[in-house]
């Protein structure tokens, strides 16, 4: 107790009395990142110890293996504040800011870095590196999906399945833990546009394997107030084998259950990388997912209701053989 007033306390100034060799080695190479970030506001000394990029760089690498990847690690040299930029961005959790999004606002991204890192338990189970051409009007009008591996890639994981799925999903849905960051080279910034603990386990459709879904929510364009960032892994399944990792794909969904081209989904990651609300991990995301779909279906129904108003004022109102009239303009 006495240390720690020391640190933060009325006692502050004492902490110049130990060497800075001793701060830096024996305490400071000790803590998180949180911890780390919390020390460096206590004092002058402790701002300027805190702030060495070793220290930031050694907890990014051993939260993420992904970033030894020399393309990860020549952006994060680019960042205004290397790795403790990195870090302050991709630690947390992306959310919605408290606007929408503007079509007005030009994006000059060309191209985007996905980091992504599995992790059973606490260990580290796979990690994938991708960079998804986002410049060219193909890939900006046709519908934005990044596909992590490649055709016939597989990774394992440390799941055995012995013929009961419930148990399998048991154990995926509290110890498989998934984190995508994207990387924005241009802009030098980065956001975790995953919920790292999945918000559904499900079999597949044709009973061949599981399919996991983890999720952000994020703020929406003009015509939604928020979208899904949905990253989706599917595992196949064979007893007496673990599990394995066949696809894993990330793409952007509206409240209609619309998937949005690459343009849409740039500008959308690229204002959350910029203005995102971030937050740690706490627990909550899967609840936050449930309140959005909930908040999706009551849109739907919405939509459905005025479809039903539309089409009784279409026929109530003679329109046959002519083009049927916008909803606003049949209720007028």
């Amino acid at each position: 107790m006495a240390s720690n007033s020391c640190i933060h306390g009325r006692g502050a100034s004492t902490i110049t009395a130990v060497h800075p060799n001793i701060i830096e080695t024996h305490i400071l190479t000790r803590l998180d990142g949180p911890s780390l970030a919390s020390m460096a506001s206590t004092s002058p000394l402790l701002h300027k110890l805190c702030n060495k990029e070793y220290l930031w760089e050694d907890l990014c690498k051993s939260t993420w293996n992904s970033i030894e990847h020399p393309l990860v690690r020549q952006t994060i040299s680019s960042f205004s504040g290397g790795y403790r930029s990195f870090f302050s961005d991709s630690f947390p959790l992306l959310g919605p800011n408290s606007c929408q999004v503007s079509y007005k606002d030009q994006v000059h991204t060309s191209e985007l870095i996905s980091a992504v890192d599995i992790y059973y338990g606490n260990d580290h189970v796979h990690a994938n590196v991708i960079a998804t051409k986002m410049d060219k009007r193909s890939s900006l009008g046709s519908l934005f999906c990044v596909e992590l591996l490649d055709e016939e890639e597989t990774a394992e994981m440390p799941i055995k399945y012995e013929g009961d799925e419930n148990k399998c999903m048991l154990d995926v849905e509290k110890n498989l833990r998934l984190s995508w960051i994207i990387i924005d080279p241009n802009l030098r910034r980065a956001g975790n546009v995953s919920s790292l603990r999945p918000v559904s386990v499900r079999p597949y459709w044709d009973g061949s394997g599981i399919k996991v879904k983890y999720a952000t929510i994020l703020s929406g364009m003009d015509t939604t107030e928020f979208v899904e960032c949905r990253v989706v892994a599917m595992f196949g399944c064979e007893v007496g084998k673990n599990i394995e990792l066949k696809e894993l794909s990330l793409c952007v969904v509206d409240m209609y259950q619309t998937r949005l081209n690459g343009e849409k989904s740039l500008r959308i990651l690229t204002d959350a990388m910029q203005r995102g609300k971030r937050k740690k991990a706490n627990g909550e995301e899967k609840e936050m997912y449930v309140k959005y779909m909930d908040l999706k279906r009551k849109k739907r129904d919405e939509l459905k209701k005025d479809n039903m108003v539309y089409r009784v004022l279409w026929l109530t109102h003679g329109f046959w053989g002519q083009p049927p009239p916008s909803l606003s303009a049949a209720l007028w």
